[in-house]
């Protein structure tokens, strides 16, 4: 079987994919936040299941509410689905009573709204699916601390440890799920390693002075996590090493062309000076390096191989320096889809030409 996830952004949200994670061998994960970006990644999920060969599929959601549109929409398309020759199964794990109409309506759809959704995932996986006595160990005091954390039980175990994890989650944007989506969520699932480390001993027991020692390391494991040197190298040169690692890896799919000059295209990045400097040194068949925010906002650097405040004259009404420019894109549509960000950005260079 195949599991597709779908979870929130927030501690809670990864905690219950940490949890499936572990429980799982094939398995893919999807990430949102509410709104409109639900239904983007619920499609998302459909279309990957009927590009599968495979036949047997459950889509778990965990830490969402869905609405009664959302609900039906996805009835709607697993039906179909199920109609052709695939067998795909719902269960929706969630605790936010703001969904309380449609869990009275559907049977796949799981309400708990006395703890948090990890908890409600640990809980109803570990008994339906295989789970090891030596993982059930750490999970369960783990899972705990989330619980106590994200329902805010101060006299909960490990809640001040648990709000130290809130705040790593909450605060780490190091990478744009809109083009980074899968290394954002395994550098978020690693970091969760690392705070298991700090929450529990060898054997599983809460260790002493945990919140504060986690609290006083967390900078340092990240560095460390990203592939750099806590002595040698600051963050800003670590992060920018493995965003450029990463774009490299991916850079064909993210080429655009002006005129005769070849760029790379990233959304929602922010601040790239050193980024684009860096990427643009390494892969010298690149002319420019151009980033756009979800309002349109568009930063643009060169490596001296083409005249970006022209380029941003002409596109986007902005100017600059002939290696540094910027503008902004007017009627650009924001999109959680970074195919979406790009398909409006070629239509604009077209459409100049």
């Amino acid at each position: 079987m195949q599991v597709h996830h779908l979870s929130h952004i927030d501690l809670d949200g990864y905690g219950a994919q940490l949890v499936s994670k572990e429980i799982f061998d094939d398995i893919r994960f999807y990430n949102a936040n509410y709104g409109k970006e639900v239904e983007v990644r619920l499609r998302n999920i459909i279309d990957n299941i009927k590009r599968e060969s495979k036949s047997d599929f459950l889509i778990l959601i965990t830490d969402l509410n869905l609405n009664m549109n959302e609900a039906k929409f996805l009835i709607h398309e697993v039906n179909a689905l199920n109609m052709s020759n695939k067998n795909v199964r719902l269960k929706l794990l969630d605790h936010h009573i703001s969904g309380k109409d449609c869990a009275d309506s559907f049977e796949w759809y799981h309400l708990d709204s006395s703890i948090c959704a990890s908890k409600i995932a640990f809980n109803v996986l570990k008994n339906e699916y295989k789970l090891s006595d030596e993982k059930i160990a750490w999970l369960d005091p783990f899972v705990e601390m989330i619980n106590s954390a994200d329902t805010w039980k101060e006299d909960g175990f490990a809640f001040d440890f648990g709000k130290v994890a809130l705040g790593m989650i909450a605060q780490s944007r190091e990478f744009t799920r809109f083009i980074f989506d899968d290394y954002d969520r395994i550098f978020k699932f690693n970091m969760l390693y690392e705070a298991k480390k700090y929450l529990l001993d060898s054997n599983n027991n809460l260790r002493e002075n945990a919140n504060v020692n986690f609290d006083n390391n967390i900078f340092l494991f990240k560095k460390t996590l990203l592939g750099g040197d806590v002595n040698t190298q600051t963050m800003e040169e670590i992060l920018s090493n493995k965003q450029t690692e990463l774009l490299s890896q991916n850079k064909d799919e993210y080429s655009i062309f002006y005129k005769d000059k070849k760029g790379l295209l990233t959304y929602s990045i922010g601040g790239i000076s050193i980024l684009a400097n860096l990427f643009l040194k390494e892969n010298s068949e690149f002319d420019f390096f151009i980033d756009i925010g979800v309002k349109g906002n568009v930063s643009i650097r060169a490596n001296g191989n083409c005249d970006v405040s022209m380029m941003s004259k002409d596109l986007f009404g902005g100017g600059g320096h002939k290696n540094a420019a910027g503008g902004k894109f007017d009627g650009f549509k924001e999109t959680f889809l970074y195919e979406e960000a790009k398909e409006q950005v070629i239509n604009l260079i077209h459409s100049k030409e």
